[in-house]
């Protein structure tokens, strides 16, 4: 496939969002990608399916690393830690406000969580990402607004180095707004 390049040197925007797959199944099992996005609390409390699973996964030295090595947290972090266990080679978390009883996500914050992943995996030079449906596990988030902030966040910040970002769904009604969402982007 070619590489089609704008007149600022970016690739097109059907180019980008060629590059955006929709995978059925668990993120802790994406081996071939560079890195898995997750999002924990700046307080570093491990809450959630998600980080859960990737704790198991990983083995008790992340929880470990973690604990010796973030400094002073704030939200809105990225902060890139070794997979351990896991198949991938870097876990990139991005830091959430910490969450208090009744806590819901806003707009803003996953945006945040995808645009300072995808500015992390620039920095890094990956070529590859996975990312999780942020928010449409236990945070509840409608799906339909989930997917649509989801790819918002990665097409602005996706500067063209990645070959391939995937989103891991998990449940059948988050892919199919994926793939609703995905396709009225390209047209």
């Amino acid at each position: 496939m070619s590489e089609v390049v704008a007149s600022r040197g970016r690739r097109s925007k059907y180019d980008l969002i060629s590059r955006i797959k929709l995978i059925d199944g668990d993120i802790t099992k994406q081996g071939d990608v560079d890195a898995i996005v997750a999002s924990i609390t700046q307080d570093l409390r491990v809450e959630g399916g998600l980080n859960q699973a990737i704790m198991a996964a990983a083995g008790e030295r992340l929880d470990t690393f973690m604990m010796e090595n973030i400094y002073k947290p704030r939200a809105g972090d990225a902060v890139v830690l070794p997979a351990f266990n896991m198949p991938m080679k870097h876990i990139i978390y991005v830091l959430a406000p910490a969450r208090h009883k009744g806590f819901e996500y806003v707009d803003r914050d996953l945006l945040r969580l995808y645009r300072h992943a995808m500015q992390m995996a620039h920095r890094m030079e990956l070529k590859s990402i996975a990312f999780p449906a942020f928010g449409t596990g236990k945070g509840q988030y409608p799906v339909d607004r989930a997917a649509r902030l989801a790819l918002q966040g990665i097409t602005e910040r996706q500067l063209g180095q990645l070959e391939e970002i995937r989103i891991v769904c998990n449940q059948r009604k988050t892919h199919d707004a994926f793939h609703k969402r995905l396709n009225k982007i390209k047209k």
